[in-house]
């Protein structure tokens, strides 16, 4: 599902509101398939769609936590 939103949103822009909750913790392997597919798709894309995460700040925190390049990979963080 990941892998077709960012796909879709090509040329445009995604708008993922309350991102932490693609990823509960850190036993979740779902969300953190989802959350290396959103990077990945962010990398092969990263020219082609604008990717904009949103929601309360400890949870993102923790989102951004849950994969260790993640951060690396955002090239804008407004608090």
């Amino acid at each position: 599902k990941v892998k077709k939103a960012v796909q879709d949103a090509l040329g445009g822009v995604l708008f993922i509101d309350e991102a932490y909750a693609l990823c509960k913790d850190h036993k979740d392997e779902f969300g953190k398939e989802a959350v290396d597919t959103l990077i990945k798709e962010m990398e092969d894309n990263g020219q082609n769609v604008i990717v904009i995460l949103a929601g309360y700040h400890a949870e993102m925190g923790k989102f951004l936590n849950a994969n260790p390049g993640f951060r690396s990979r955002i090239a804008f963080n407004l608090d």
